[in-house]
């Protein structure tokens, strides 16, 4: 086997190792680009469900933004995406509460008994 052989084999060898690793970090964006996108629809979703949830039964404002923090992991989830930092899931889930402040006012909420 020649010198220029060997080169030709180990340069191979590296491009495909550095193609495929450039492939799966292209796929993990994507995914992430992903849930990114459906994060937003999802809490002002599951923001609206935890408000008018509210209507029926007494709820503090804490509970409310959990129930729509647990009802967005599980959506997630049952469309198989896994978001390690629940903190993004509070973000989004305050961002669309304080979107629709106006909104949301339209629902009374049920008082403490």
């Amino acid at each position: 086997m020649q010198f220029n052989d060997v080169i030709v084999t180990v340069l191979a060898t590296v491009l495909t190792a550095v193609i495929s690793y450039c492939g799966s970090v292209l796929i993990k964006n994507n995914r992430a680009l992903t849930v990114v996108r459906a994060l937003e629809p999802l809490a002002k979703d599951a923001v609206i469900a935890a408000q008018k949830l509210g209507v029926t039964e007494y709820l503090t404002g804490a509970a409310k933004k959990n129930h729509a923090v647990q009802t967005v992991i599980q959506a997630l989830s049952n469309a198989g995406f896994t978001v390690n930092d629940e903190q993004i899931i509070v973000n989004a889930v305050e961002k669309a509460y304080a979107e629709q402040k106006k909104l949301l006012d339209q629902y009374p909420q049920k008082a403490k008994e």
